[in-house]
Parts: C-alpha cells; structure tokens; sequence
C-alpha cells in the first residue's frame, strides 16, 4: 500500500498544522504576551487637527420599514470609498453613556471623509441628530478614555478579535444591538472603541488568491483511493494433421549483384531533475491570507508560512532523454533465370480440438478521507464567499478596545462584547480577548499610545512563534456587512442615545388634480422622519370649504395649528367665527384684535352673548325652524317615549300665542315677534296638563322637560337666551370668537353651540345668492363631542334613538353647507365620541399626538394612514401632525409653525360703575312708572328727570320685547301728553308684569322667606331690593314696588295669593293713615 501511496504521511501531517493555525489565525492567541512595537514615526505625527474627525450622536432614528443593518453597511461603505478609516466610542461613566462616530485619514484630507460620514449617516437615517465636535473636545475626550483613576496607574485594555454574524438570519429579530452591550455594562465606568481600517481592493485580490492556491495545495490530501486485482487462467489444445506431397523440378538461374551502403546513428539522453517549493503560488497565498487577519499592515506571517508549507508538500523531479538516427543505401542487381518443373500434391488432414479456460479474478478498492483537511477546506471556502462578499461590500481590519480602571471590568466588558457578537458563520475564525494590564507595563504604555491615536497596535510575533514574520495587528478581516453588525448603532434606547424608531410619510404634497392652481395657506414645513425639511405644507384655500377636522390630545398642538389656519384665513380676508366651550384660550390669542367681537357668559369678563332660539330669517319657514330647533334639543338633551312630540307642541304653541300663522309663516303683529324659553316654559305646562298622560308620565314628562327649559330662563341664561339678540350679521360676517368655558353644564354648552350652529345655517341659506361659493367663512367647533357625540343607532324599548339621528342630521347639514362658502373646523381630543360621519365629510384631517388606540383607529383610516402610520400618532412630538387632503396621493408629516403673534383680550368695562349706573337710571324709570302710587309729598317732579336719556338706557335694558314696546310707547306719552297708561289703576296688572322684568321677584322672595314675622320680612326684602335698584329709600315707593312684584308672584303662583292679602293687610295696619290706591288692588 504504501508502495502506491507516494505522499510522506509525516510531512503531511507537519503541512496540515501549519496550515490549519494559518486559517484558524491560533497565533493571535497570546498577542499580549508578545512585545508591541513602538509607535511609528507616521502614526506617532497624525493630529486632531489634520486626520481625525467626530460626531457626538445625540438621537437615532429608524424606518421601521427598513432594514437597518443594511442601511449602517451604505454608510460605512461610503466611508471606505475614500480610504478613511471607521471609528466608532462608548463612553459611559456609570450613570449615563455617550456615543461618538467618526474617521481617521493618515494622509490629509480629513474633511472628505467627515463630509461623507456626516451626510452618508443623515442621508441613510433621516432624522438622527449629530453633533461635530470641535478639536479641542476630541481632545479632551480621548484623554479622558485614557486617564486612569488609579495613581501610578494605567488603564487596562481588552481587544476582541474575531468575525461577527448574525445568530439568526431573521433581521427582524435581530438581538445583538449595542444596546444589549451598554444595559449589560450599566453601573460601570468604561469605555470602548472600535476601530476599523479599510482594504484596498488589490489586497483583497492578493488574499483571495492566496486562499484559492492554499486550498489547491490542499485538496489532493482530503481523499485516497487504493485499488487492487489479481486473475488466474488456465487452456488444453489437441490436433492430427496427415499430409503426403511429391515434387519434381528444374531450375537454372544466373545472377550478378552489386551494393553500396551509409549507416551513421546519433543517440543523446538529458535527465533533469527539478525540487519546487511553490514560493510564488503559497508564498503569496499566505501573504495575503496572512493580511486577513493583519490587514493592511503588509504581507506579514503569509511569507515565511507559505514558504515553510511549500517546501513540504510541493517538491517534484522531472526527466527528459532524446536520441538522434539517419541511414543512408544503394544497390545493383543483374540476372537471368529460367526454370522448369511438375508438382503433385495429396493431402488428408484431420484436426481435433478440445479447449478448457480455469480463471479465478480478485479485485480490492479501498477509500481514505481525511476528516482534518476536509474541515480546512470547508473554512477556506467560507473565507472566499466572505472575500467575494467584500468585492461587495469591501473588506476592513476590525477590532474592538475596552477601556476601565480595573482588569475585571475590562476582561468582562470585551467577554461580554465578544459573546454578543459571536453568530452562525462566527466559527470560520476562531474569536480571542488579548488583554493588556499593569503587570507588563511597558506593553500596556505602548498599546495606550496606539490606541491614542485611533490606531490598531503593532505586534511582534518573533518572540511567540519563532519565524521570521513582520508585524502584526489584532485586527480581523470582515466584510462590510459583517462591519455593520460589530460597530452596529442601538436598536433600542440607551441612557445618553434615544432611539425611535418611525413610519414614513409623504415628503412631497402631490395631488390627483396636479395642474390645478389655487390659494394656498401655509402652516408648516415637511416633517420627515424626526426632522424638519425645507419644504413648506400648504393647504388649498378653497378646499376648506368642505371642512377640516383636527384632533390631537391635550398638549399637542392643537390650538396652535387652528391659530395658525384662522391667521392664514384672515390674511385671506375669510372671516371666522370661534365656538369655544373650555379653556378660552381664543380671545387670549385673537380677542385683543380691533377687527375681533368677543362674547360670553359671564358680563364682568365679556360683552354677554344674547341670542334668541326662535327667531329665524324671513326667508325661512317657521316649521322648518322649528324642526331644525327640535334636533338640536334632540341632540343635547336625552328624550324618550313621546317627549320629542309634547316639546314640538309646546314651542308651535308658544309660536301661536305670539300671533304666527304656522302654515303660511306670517305673524299678526306690525313687528315680528318671537317666543322666548319663558312663553315655552307656559305652554309646556299646558300641554303636558292638557295631555292625555298619565299623572306619573306627565310629571315623569314635567321633570325633563319643565325643568330643563325653566333652567334656561334665569339667571345668566335668561339673559343669553334674550329676545333682544345680537345682530346675525355681527355674529356671521365677522371675525367673532364664542367663550362658553364659563359654563359648568355640558348639556347647556351644547344647547348653546347647537343654537349658534342652526342660526349660522340658516343665514348662509337666506343670504348666499350662488351654490358652490367659494370658501367666505369658517367656523370652529371646538370639543365638537359635545354637540356631535357618537351613539348607537339601535331601537330601544321606547323607540328609535333619537338622538343618534339628530346628530347624524346635524352632521350632514354641515357637509351640505360647503355650498355656501361656509367651511367648518371640527375640533376634538377624543374622535371616537365623535360620530363617524362628522370625521367621514370632512375633507381636510390634521392629526397630531392621539395616545388612545381606539381615536388613532378611528381617525388613521379616515386618512388613508397604513397600520405603522397609525402607531406612529402617539409618539408624534408636539406641533407635528398628520395631515392629509382627499385629493392628495398621500399623508405627509408636518411640523406646524408656532403662532407667536398673540394680542390677548382685554374687557374695559367698569363693571361697577355700570351697574351703580343701571341701579340709579332703573330708580329713575321705576318712580316714574310708580309715581301714581305714592302720595303727593313723595311724588317726583318730572321736570327734572331727562327723559331722553332714560329712553336711551331703556333701549339696552334685556327686557321683554312686548314690554319694551309698551314703556318706550308711554314715555313717549309722558313726554307728549305728561300722563301715562301705566298709571290707570286698571293697568296695575301690566305694571306688575313690566317692573318683574326689571328685578327677579322669586329671588327676592326666596331671600326674605326665612323670617319669622312680617317686619323682618319686609326688611330682609328690600334689603336684597336695594341692591338692585335705587329708590332713595323712600319708604313709599319701596313698598309699592314691592307690592308690583309679589302681586306678580301671587298672580304666578296660585299658592302664593294668600300670603300676598296677608302682606298687604300688613302693610295697611303697619302704616296707619296710607293713601288707599296703593293697596287697594286684589285679584
């Protein structure tokens, strides 16, 4: 066997290991027991100044759509195509970490390099921020990451060589982010830094080549065949032949010959015999194999190892033998020859044969693999896909620096880097931690120096090894996607480095209709992926005329975003009108404005808001007016069973009673007059007593309806709710803002919007010429839920749900109001207690932070947003909003401008002079009405009351209309004929009714009802009646005003009737000798 086998099995085996530890790189095992070298000349002369550059990374953002492994390896790749050197550190001082990136160019030209990483990171991370260092914080900090703690002391460094690969090829599950490192390490002061330097392109020519020609060499040791045959053969022949033959012959021949001959014959052998020890081929394959883990130091280890393999499985003998002839003849010949013969011939053959073969035949194969040098093949296989992928991707001379006080901390930070890093394909190279510590000194000074200058050390290997190789580096050979995992960014965030990770949005506004040009409205720029570009958000003008919802949680913006879009209309000359029912933060903004009418519900703050529920245009029909006014109580209020009819019964009675023909809309009266609350709340007690109920229905029905409409009728709602209203023109054609904060019932603040709402819609109905207007107006419904809450359409018990269709109603007359130039803001915090189909008419959304799942679900679809769009609402910064149009091809992100130009709302008004001024001038206006019911004494002189002035504060007095006309009708009697109607005893009943307009009897009353006997209570009573007016208190005309107000109560209140004789009775007996007309009234 051997005798086939012409390979020396030692020589084998010594090739193999020396091969083996080349691949494996086993010599980088004790690198830090070998001598470094001291710093060369060429690194110890790179500056700050001339070849380092750093960025401090303050945030990173991620797409989460993208793949950030890949995207890392573009930025890294457009480093190494400059030649630049990658330089990565983490620095964490126990609590906190920071992060810097940047490059190092040995030759100048240092600022290409920062230009391609600063622009490469931002272009490949949108959004991430950075900061440049300045040189003298570069310096700063690197000597910081080398200063010890420990006097007399150096810091301990640990190096990790090795190749990184992913544990699993699934990216999206990717576990091995720095991160993981940094939360590991936390509470320990150390510092890492990952250098890596690029190879050139010859290099890695150079490598694989030396890889290809090691693993010919190689091959014909990983299998052997040996073949073996032997055949035995055995044959028996037998014949008989007879023959007999008689022959008779003569013959005479004569022959004459003549020759000439040359002959000459050369013969030469050549042997050669030629050993090759393969320097070239090996030779260079270990030189350059021998950079992958050296890298560009130079063709180190390679040389002396590929020499030493060469020699021994490479020697052959070669033989050569050549042999040179030529021959040269000439010949002659003359003859004569005759011949005569006879031939007889018999012949008998018999011929028997018999043959018999014996074979035996053996044959033996045998097959030898040679496990050991298989395995090695299958690495240097690995090693040239990895090459081939560095054709890709390039090929950089990695490895990773840990820094601490103390060798434990430093030992555990590389072990713990090192396990983090290790993969599927980790196992081409084995992995090492050489660690440098104060117990070989001069070594740890001189790797410190390298490390200063963002430099792999230098090693000499003579002193391990014993071979003549140059030195070396404990830098690994990776590919550039190998690169992106090693000097990977957090996935996650870490102390120091926020990390967030978002969905993209348009960068661009592109529309179906393209072409089309119109106004525009600028509220903001292009917010993309965590930064603000350039480009500027525009909103078409006349697209707000089909309504626009905003809706975001509270501090994120969106106050802001509607000032900015109502400054934007008004630059415009589009007039707005605020509907705000919390906070009052408009007039705060826009109510210091000359060209902005401020209203509210409260008279020491604001001009009071009067409306009147039941006054319509004339263009509209009464009925219809009232079917509007009934959904909005629909709306506001919960009604069930037959209630919705008892209240429409009610208020066409009111309408009724206040001379209105109902089918043809007209009124008796010169002047139009309309019901207020007060006249519903009679008829609806009249229906409801009239009605065929039982009596716990109608006070079921007495309790929800009565007392609802008896709330609207005093106090500051009885003043809002006033027939003198104030003018729509005023309201819906100019720049107008609503505070309704003030208010504490939600169901009033509806009520109210929802009144402000049908009264807006029916002027544009009665005042717009043209359909399809072009936008003129806008209005803000802020915290719309209020009028617009989403209910269940489902039948209940009592019937259909009423309440859910009157908002639905409400809603599509918005979308029908686009019509007439009239645009809406919907504004809410939470969309899912809005009705869906408000969200469905609007065209425009702005949608900013929303943390509720359900409200991003709800509004994210109205707004074509995917999944990761919709997920990306909650962790919007504040002033960044979705935004999106129907006609646009997508959403897009943007950061709203701030509003910063804010003229808060001042009130003038001398609130108490005003109302010392109204107490004298009702003084005056009731003793004029009074003055026949007092005695002659007492009576004023009218000449000296200005009865032009009193007319002209009567005409701001928030009284009845009817009672209105009644006193302006006799003063000017008074003024004419120096009498009035009003003193006829016969009026004493209108007189009663008039003064309880001026002065709230029941309050009155309800303060003197605590007394215990009728003195205390007439002094409780005009003790609260002086508040409210000023009659000089004169005993006379007190009394009779007092008896004006509770002969109103008795007449009011049946139960009440009593009480009033006994008072007046009182009064008689209390007052002795009185002039009898004014008491003399009953009922």
């Amino acid at each position: 066997m051997n005798e086939l086998d012409v390979r020396k099995e030692e020589e084998l085996t010594q090739s193999f290991e020396l091969a083996q530890n080349f691949v494996n790189k086993n010599y980088l095992m004790d690198l830090s027991h070998c001598k470094v070298v001291p710093v060369p000349n060429e690194i110890n002369n790179l500056t700050i100044r001339d070849n380092i550059r750093l960025f401090k990374i303050n945030k990173i953002v991620y797409d989460k759509n993208e793949n950030g492994i890949d995207k890392l390896s573009n930025v890294y790749n457009a480093l190494g195509n400059v030649n630049a050197s990658l330089i990565v550190i983490i620095n964490s001082d126990r609590n906190n970490t920071d992060m810097y990136i940047g490059t190092r160019l040995n030759t100048r030209g240092v600022n290409s390099a920062k230009e391609a990483i600063e622009k490469s990171l931002k272009g490949n991370f949108p959004g991430t921020e950075i900061e440049n260092l300045k040189n003298s914080k570069i310096e700063n900090l690197i000597k910081d990451l080398m200063k010890s703690e420990i006097r007399e002391s150096n810091k301990i460094i640990s190096c990790v060589s090795g190749i990184p690969s992913l544990k699993d090829d699934n990216k999206d599950r990717f576990v091995q982010g720095i991160e993981k490192f940094v939360d590991a390490m936390k509470g320990e002061k150390f510092s890492a830094i990952f250098i890596a330097d690029p190879i050139k392109n010859i290099d890695i020519e150079n490598i694989k080549s030396g890889y290809e020609n090691l693993y010919s060499r190689l091959v014909p040791f990983a299998n052997t065949e040996l073949n073996f045959s032997a055949t035995d053969s055995e044959a028996v022949t037998e014949g008989l032949t007879k023959g007999v033959t008689i022959t008779v012959s003569e013959s005479l021949t004569k022959t004459q010959s003549h020759t000439s001959g040359y002959t000459k014959s050369t013969s030469r052998t050549d042997n050669k015999s030629t050993t090759k020890s393969m320097p070239g081929a090996l030779g260079a394959g270990g030189a350059t194999v021998g950079g992958i883990m050296f890298g560009p130091v130079g063709v180190m280890v390679g040389g002396a190892m590929g020499s030493g393999l060469g020699s021994i499985i490479g020697s052959s003998t070669k033989g050569e033998s050549n042999t040179y002839s030529s021959t040269k003849n000439n010949s002659d010949t003359q003859g004569t020859s005759e011949q005569k013969g006879n031939s007889k011939s018999d012949s008998i053959q018999e011929n028997k044969s018999t043959t018999s073969t014996v074979g035996n035949s053996k044959s033996l194969q045998i097959k030898f693999e040679n496990k050991s040098v298989i395995e090695l093949l299958e690495k240097i296989d690995e090693q040239l896909k990895r090459i081939r992928e560095s054709e890709n991707f390039r090929m950089w001379n990695c490895a990773s620096y840990f820094i601490a006080n103390d060798v434990q901390t430093s030992k555990v930070a590389a072990s713990t880097f090192k396990a983090l890093m290790r993969g599927e394909n980790s196992a081409i190279e084995k992995s090492f931690i050489n660690t440098w510590d104060n117990n070989n000194k001069n070594n740890l000074i001189e790797v410190s120096k390298y490390i200063e200058k963002l430099n792999h050390p230098l090693i000499d290997l003579n002193v391990n090894i014993g071979m003549n190789v140059p030195n070396v580096t404990p830098g690994s050979l990776i590919s550039g996607k190998e690169l992106a995992i090693q000097f990977g960014l957090p996935k996650k965030s870490i102390s120091g480095v926020p990390v967030i990770e978002m969905a993209e949005f348009g960068r661009n506004i592109i529309t179906y209709d393209n072409g089309y040009d119109s106004e525009k409205i600028k509220i903001g720029k292009i917010f993309h992926m965590s930064s603000i570009e350039d480009t500027d958000v525009e909103i078409d003008l006349n697209s707000l005329a089909m309504h626009t919802f905003v809706t975001g949680s509270t501090g994120s913006g969106k106050s802001n975003t509607i000032y900015k879009l109502l400054n934007g209309l008004n630059k415009k000359n589009v007039k707005f009108l605020v509907i705000e029912p919390a906070k009052g933060e408009y007039k705060e903004v826009f109510g210091g404005r000359k060209d902005i009418y401020v209203f509210g519900t409260n008279p020491k703050y604001c001009d009071l808001l009067k409306i009147n529920p039941f006054k319509f245009p004339e263009d509209i029909h009464v009925l219809e007016h009232i079917d509007r006014l009934l959904e909005i109580f629909n709306a506001c209020w919960p009604m069930y069973a037959a209630m919705p009819a008892v209240l429409k019964e009610a208020i066409e009675m009111a309408y009724e009673i206040k001379g209105w023909d109902l089918d043809y809309s007209i009124n008796v009266n010169e002047t139009y007059i309309y019901p207020t609350f007060e006249d519903l709340l009679e008829t609806l007690a009249v229906v409801i007593n009239n009605s065929s109920y039982s009596q716990e229905v109608k006070s079921n029905y007495s309790g929800a309806l009565i007392t609802r409409v008896k709330s609207l009728t005093n106090g500051l709602l009885g003043r809002i709710f006033n027939e003198n209203e104030i003018d729509s023109k005023i309201l819906f054609d100019e720049n107008v803002i609503v505070d309704l904060s003030r208010i504490g019932s939600v169901e009033t603040k509806s009520l109210i919007t929802g009144i402000l709402f049908i009264k807006l819609q029916e002027y544009r109905f009665s005042n717009t010429s043209s359909r399809n207007s072009n936008l003129k107006h806008v209005t803000v419904l802020e915290e719309a839920h209020n009028l617009l809450r989403r209910t269940s359409f489902d039948q209940n018990q009592e019937g259909t749900n009423l309440q859910g269709k009157s908002v639905e109603m409400i809603s599509n007359s918005i979308a029908e109001m686009r019509t007439y130039g009239e645009g809406f803001i919907i504004a809410d915090q939470a969309p899912n207690l809005l009705d869906q189909s408000v969200i469905r008419n609007t065209n425009t959304k702005i949608i900013l932070r929303l943390p509720e799942e359900l409200d991003r679900q709800t509004v994210g679809k109205s707004a074509s947003l995917n999944e990761d769009q919709i997920n990306e609402i909650p962790k919007l910064k504040t002033g960044v909003a979705v935004v999106y149009q129907n006609n646009w091809i997508q959403p897009i992100l943007c950061k709203i401008d701030e509003f910063k130009i804010r003229i808060p709302f001042v009130y003038n008004r001398d609130f108490k002079s005003e109302i010392k001024y109204n107490k004298r001038m009702m003084g005056y206006l009731l003793k004029i009405l009074l003055n026949a019911r007092v005695t002659e004494e007492n009576k004023i002189d009218l000449e000296t009351i200005d009865l032009e002035k009193i007319g002209d504060w009567l005409k701001g007095v928030q009284i009845g209309k009817e009672s209105k006309y009644v006193l302006e009708k006799d003063l000017q009697k008074l003024k004419l004929e120096k009498t009035m109607d009003l003193w006829k005893q016969e009026n004493f009943e209108l007189l009663s009714k008039i003064t309880t307009e001026f002065l709230d009897k029941d309050k009155l009353i309800r303060f003197a009802s605590k007394s215990s006997d009728f003195t205390s209570w007439n002094e409780k009573f005009l003790l609260g009646l002086r508040k409210y007016v000023d009659l000089n208190e004169n005993e006379e005309f007190e009394k009779s005003l007092m008896q004006c107000l509770i002969h109103q109560k008795a007449a009011d209140d049946e139960s009440f009737k009593d009480f009033y004789f006994k008072w007046v009775e009182n009064v008689k007996i209390d007052r002795g000798e009185l002039n009898d007309r004014i008491f003399s009234h009953g009922f």
